[in-house]
């Protein structure tokens, strides 16, 4: 029994001496990579900047401040746009002809009907928007600003300030 219990803590140190070996090895072949012979690989290329020797090779350069326009706008700003001119305004649209005597537009007034009985002619209009009852007009009378100037059994011709509208009793076919 005392075997066994000795060979219980064997593996873990067997598992560490393989780690360490391997670490070991790892270890010196980075260390002859990095202090080894050069002459070992690929050869390096060879390659000079072409960087002027003295001083007097630069005497015919212009100098700095002969760039001052170039560096005072910078590539990437926005003052590096070229100018475009902003396109002409559109035209203005022509007035349209005023033509009041030929626009009949619709007074909101609508009849109702129509009564004709021994010389006698009236006319129920009505509004179409209000609620409410209309009113029983004759020829002459006055209807929410609307001069009745005459009645017939088809319907009314209306008028105001020179213009005159005819309301239908029944659309026309």
């Amino acid at each position: 029994m005392r075997l066994r219990a000795r060979w219980r803590g064997s593996p873990r140190l067997g598992v560490l001496a393989v780690l360490g070996t391997v670490n070991l090895m790892l270890g010196a072949k980075l260390s002859m990579l990095a202090f080894g012979d050069e002459t070992v690989g690929l050869p390096r290329a060879a390659w000079e900047a072409a960087l002027p020797r003295s001083v007097a090779s630069l005497a015919g350069r212009p100098p700095v401040d002969a760039y001052a326009e170039i560096t005072a706008h910078p590539v990437f700003y926005r003052s590096r746009e070229p100018f475009v001119a902003p396109p002409p305004p559109p035209p203005r649209p022509l007035p349209a002809p005023v033509v009041a005597s030929l626009v009949a537009a619709d007074p909101g007034l609508m009849v109702g009907g129509v009564m004709i009985h021994g010389g006698v002619s009236k006319a129920y209009l009505q509004s179409k928007s209000g609620p409410g009852g209309g009113s029983w007009v004759t020829k002459n009378e006055s209807y929410q600003g609307w001069q009745v100037k005459m009645i017939d059994p088809s319907g009314v011709r209306i008028e105001q300030a020179g213009r005159t509208i005819e309301l239908q009793l029944y659309p026309r076919n």
